[in-house]
């Protein structure tokens, strides 16, 4: 499930996400490629939904990658 923040880019414990500078070069690349003039908030809710999303890209190549591991090795274990 991805969570939804406000674009204060705070978290409940006060961390940063993403800083300033990054936001903008985002807003930069948004309007480069595609035309498009972000507010804040915008670039804000777009980049945390990509970051999510890569961020479950990833856990799920992970997953699978142990999974795959785990049954290399049973195969191993079960047939020696």
């Amino acid at each position: 499930m991805i969570k939804r923040h406000s674009p204060g880019n705070i978290d409940e414990n006060g961390r940063t996400f993403f800083t300033k500078e990054e936001i903008d070069e985002f807003k930069e690349i948004a309007f480069k490629e595609y035309g498009v003039r972000l507010t804040n908030e915008q670039a804000f809710e777009q980049v945390f939904a990509l970051f999510n999303l890569f961020d479950h890209l990833i856990k799920q190549a992970i997953i699978k990658k142990r999974a795959l591991r785990n049954e290399k090795n049973f195969t191993k274990i079960s047939s020696l």
